[in-house]
């Protein structure tokens, strides 16, 4: 689905009248209770594929530090946008390219087939790598934003959580209206996104998983348009542990920078 599709999609959703306070409140840690809200801070890392743009992503949450590939292969249409951020085609007329990014200070290193990338074309992927690492983590976990800084929330008068991101993310001022059951249990949302021409599509929430520290993800997302789906997902309770430290190289790299501007 190519970001022309969206654009042809004509919904007109209004956003809906809403009210923060108490109640909006008490279906907020319904939500985050159903989904795990303290497993999640208690993850060190996790790892996953987001479909349909066959980006694999590591996720340090621990040290800030992600690992995102752009695989080759990925289908020539998947990767022309994001889900909530359009972009041009990154792999086109390129191999696998690999970021290793530190989010804090943006600052990483790239390579594209094994060869690491300088100057213009390091810089371009790196914001393309932290604007895939915000959309695609928040569609793997949306439940563990609704109180981030700028984050507010309102009840509709059917129930619906209605969250608006008046500041922060690639994308500030987009709106997302939850509807969970009666156990937190989430089932479906609507988007208003300044990405998706198609305002208030909708997507249900299918194929839950319980990953074994109660830590729960939706691993499908579909809609009449698409389907967001989340693959080889894998949480990491300790992180690296044992096996050698895939940001062993970004960080030395970045010790050895700081160092010499010190001598400097």
């Amino acid at each position: 689905v190519t970001a022309g599709i969206w654009i042809g999609i004509s919904i007109t959703r209004d956003l809906p009248s809403a009210t923060p306070g108490p109640a909006a409140e008490r279906k907020t840690n319904q939500v985050e209770q159903f989904t795990g809200l303290k497993a999640w801070k208690e993850t060190d890392a996790i790892s996953f594929v987001f479909k349909p743009a066959h980006r694999e992503h590591l996720f340090d949450r621990n040290r800030r530090l992600v690992r995102v590939e752009f695989q080759n292969s990925q289908a020539e249409e998947e990767s022309s946008e994001n889900v909530s951020d359009s972009e041009s085609n990154e792999s086109e007329g390129v191999g696998e390219v690999t970021v290793f990014l530190q989010l804090d200070s943006h600052k990483g290193l790239v390579f594209e087939d094994g060869k690491e990338l300088n100057g213009s074309d390091k810089v371009s992927w790196l914001q393309k790598a932290y604007e895939a690492h915000i959309n695609d983590v928040f569609w793997l976990n949306p439940f563990s934003a609704l109180r981030a800084p700028g984050a507010v929330r309102r009840l509709t008068d059917d129930q619906g959580l209605l969250i608006t991101y008046e500041t922060g993310g690639v994308t500030p001022g987009d709106s997302y209206l939850i509807y969970a059951d009666a156990r937190g249990k989430p089932e479906r949302w609507l988007l208003w996104t300044q990405a998706i021409p198609a305002r208030g599509i909708e997507f249900t929430f299918e194929d839950w998983k319980e990953f074994d520290n109660g830590l729960r993800i939706s691993l499908k997302r579909s809609s009449f348009l698409r389907n967001v789906e989340l693959e080889n997902v894998q949480i990491y309770p300790e992180f690296p542990g044992e096996q050698p430290d895939p940001f062993a190289p970004l960080l030395e790299r970045i010790a050895k920078e700081e160092a010499l501007q010190v001598e400097d």
